[in-house]
Parts: structure tokens; sequence; C-alpha cells
């Protein structure tokens, strides 16, 4: 009996393929850690940025994604027309059949087992589902874990009992290393520390709120805002979001108040003017920058009608 040599499938190939086509598309400093063996997530990303002008030396910023890698010879690309909608984050699914755009899509059809992993995740570690086209060597992403939120549930409520779903991926969020096709994946990579930073927020926004119930003297509350604001600057999250003008408003704020208190500018004696403009103003947007991203954010790039008119340089024509 002749023994056979070891072998190698078709899919395997293909798999190896996109991986090396993925790396190919990112920045060279960016990392691809793949994992093994496969139980729903094939590799995460880590970011990375170089800190000399010679581009020699590259520093980790401490974000990663997550990344589901599909590969496919036959992708079956078509379009999808998006209607208009209320917000799926406050009711169900209310769509307005007279204002659409058709979207050009990618399809792919992902078992459920894979689609329950990535909701058991959660929201703070986004999973990227990649689908690389391994004959015309292009790669396109969608978010999973908005996807399922914002596409899926709305649309199928019951979608748990079927064996799959088809996903539509806009040809539009194609990876490239340029600026503009970039800006999803670093936003993605900063959203565990988005998250992070929205529950401190509200920790201090209660504080300030409840500071009158503690007898809190002047000179106690213009150090506990003090400390607050430190702690605002100190978190990661102002850089990178030049896209995203509300973090560019709320950064310019803390800064300004951080400025005030540490030249003296602010005495005690104005410790009820504070209070409210920390409590009504400067907290009150800090506070909504977390609904802001539940409701729009989170949206961002998905193959709905507000996905299109928000997350991209151009601003799509109606398909009516």
């Amino acid at each position: 009996m002749n023994q056979r040599r070891k072998q190698r499938h078709l899919n395997q190939i293909k798999e190896e393929a996109s991986i090396q086509i993925l790396r190919e598309k990112l920045p060279v400093a960016w990392v691809v850690h793949e994992y093994g063996p496969d139980y729903g997530i094939d590799c995460v990303v880590e970011l990375f940025d170089f800190i000399d002008e010679s581009q020699t030396i590259a520093e980790t910023l401490g974000e990663n994604f997550f990344v589901q890698l599909k590969a496919s010879s036959k992708i079956d690309y078509g379009t999808r027309r998006c209607y208009a909608r209320g917000n799926v984050a406050k009711g169900h699914l209310q769509e307005n059949k007279d204002d659409y755009l058709d979207v050009e899509v990618a399809k792919f059809n992902l078992e459920m087992p894979e689609i329950l992993t990535v909701q058991s995740m959660g929201l703070a570690i986004p999973v990227l589902l990649i689908l690389v086209d391994v004959e015309t060597e292009r790669a396109f992403f969608v978010c999973l874990n908005d996807y399922i939120d914002k596409v899926m549930i709305p649309e199928d409520p019951d979608f748990k009992s079927k064996q799959s779903k088809t996903i539509y991926i806009p040809l539009k969020n194609e990876i490239l290393d340029e600026e503009d096709n970039l800006v999803a994946l670093k936003a993605y990579g900063k959203r565990a520390k988005m998250y992070g930073a929205f529950g401190k927020f509200h920790y201090q926004h209660t504080e300030i709120l409840r500071a009158p119930k503690y007898d809190t003297t002047p000179r106690q509350f213009l150090d506990m805002i003090l400390k607050f604001v430190e702690e605002c600057i100190h978190q990661d999250i102002w850089h990178g979001h030049e896209f995203w003008q509300p973090m560019q408003w709320s950064f310019y704020e803390i800064q300004r108040l951080h400025s005030d208190l540490t030249s003296g500018n602010i005495p005690e004696s104005d410790y009820e003017i504070l209070r409210e403009n920390c409590l009504n103003v400067i907290w009150h947007k800090l506070t909504n920058l977390s609904s802001m991203y539940e409701e729009l954010v989170r949206e961002w790039f998905l193959p709905t009608y507000l996905a299109q008119l928000t997350s991209y340089p151009e601003t799509p024509k109606e398909g009516q």
C-alpha cells in the first residue's frame, strides 16, 4: 500500500495567502499576530506608530482589534438597498421606503457559531470580519460587533435560530495603507480606551453632582476638580480622533480648565460658578460622548443609510 505524503487543502492555501495580503495592505509598522488553532478569531492586529523622522523605530500604541479573516476566489459582489430609518439604539426598526441609498457590497455567509462568539465578546474589543478576494488581492472589512447590534438584530430579531447569516460588507471599506482608508481601523483600535474613559467621565460627573451633599468646601472642590482634570488629560484617547470633532472640543475645554486651575485664575469665591460650569457644560459634554458614540460612531462604516452619509469623505447621492 502506497503511503501518501503530507498534503495541503486549498482552503489552507487561501488562508495563508489572505494573511499575507492583509499584512501588505496594512501600515508596515502594524503587527498581525496569528492565532491558532482557530476558534473564531484568526488574528489580532496591534497598532504601532513611528517615533522618529526616518521611520526606523515604531512604538506600540497599546491599541488592537481582533479579526475573523475569510478568503475567497469567488466573492459575491452586489448592492444592498439601505433605507432611511429611526435610531435603532432607542427603538425597533422603522424604515422610510421612500428614502434610500444603494450601496455596493461584498457578500459573505457567516456561520452562526462565529456570530455568537463575537456577540459574547461584548463591545469594548472590536472584531472585524475581513474578507480577502484572493483573485484581485483586495480586502474589505466590517465591524461584526456593530453589525450585529445595528443591522442584524434590528432586521432579524430571531437571527440566533438561523444556521448562518449573510454579511454585507461595503466596498468603500477597502483596506489600503492610505490615510482615509485607515481612519476606521485606527478608531476601532482605540475603542477599548474610549469605553474606559467613558466610565471615568461618568464617575467624575456623579461626584461633582454629589459634592454639596458631602458639605465639600470650596478648597476641597477645587482640589477634586484639578484631580479629575489631570485624570482626563492623561487618558490616551484624545489624539487620532481628528475626524470626530466632539473629542477635540472636549479636550480643548479640559486643557483650558487645567490651565485656569494651575495658574490660580479661579478663586475659591467662584466655587459655585465653577461647579455649575463643570456640571452643566464640561462634564455634561464629556458624558455625552458615550451617547454619541453609541448612536453615531458605532454605526460608522456599516451598510446602513446613516453610515453612508457620515463615514466617508464624499457624500453619496441618493439612489432614488
